[in-house]
């Protein structure tokens, strides 16, 4: 079912961007994505043409991307309970911000104010995550044809085969049958 390999997604997003362990499991999860978003179009109708083959790909390596930066920001939030990593990479204890007496209670804060990525503002809602993922996949793949020339986002049904013959509804003439035809072997007049 891959759509991209991972000498591709190296190509693109560097060297030392993700492990390759890493990549096949989130490559699988990005593809199910797209294919779910597509309605299995790319299984049956692949684009062909190179441009659109290309955004496709791309497409898949970005959902890639984003998966890992969030789970690598969920590992560094379960790692780092009660401390933080700054800029220089040094951990450092979480800034308090509140304390109270009568219970000794204690309250802690480590979100980041105006330089917090979008990564961080969707990392703890399912939900925002998933809109993220439909967003990307509606920057991409929008107004990208399969290869039976229908929009990949199309979800009309029926799935409108452009490049299938053309077919007329039949006339409100009864069929006569062939025996009874004045014409050839094969029915017509």
């Amino acid at each position: 079912m891959g759509y991209v390999t991972y000498e591709y997604y190296k190509s693109i997003y560097g060297e030392d961007s993700m492990p390759e362990t890493d990549f096949n499991r989130l490559s699988w999860e990005a593809c199910r994505r797209i294919d779910a978003l597509t309605l299995n179009k790319l299984k049956f109708a692949f684009p062909t043409n190179e441009d659109d083959v290309e955004t496709v790909r791309r497409c898949v390596c970005k959902l890639i991307d984003i998966a890992g930066q969030i789970e690598a920001a969920n590992k560094r939030v379960t790692e780092g309970q009660g401390y933080i990593t700054d800029e220089s990479g040094a951990l450092r204890g979480k800034v308090v911000s509140s304390v109270s007496s009568g219970s000794e209670s204690i309250s802690y804060t480590a979100k980041a104010e105006s330089g917090s990525t979008l990564i961080d503002a969707v990392l703890s809602d399912k939900a925002a995550q998933d809109k993220l993922y439909r967003d990307t996949v509606r920057e991409y793949l929008s107004l990208v044809p399969d290869s039976n020339g229908v929009n990949l986002l199309y979800a009309g049904i029926p799935y409108p085969v452009r490049h299938a013959p053309i077919r007329r509804p039949p006339e409100n003439k009864p069929e006569i049958p062939p025996e009874e035809s004045e014409g050839g072997e094969d029915g017509t007049v």
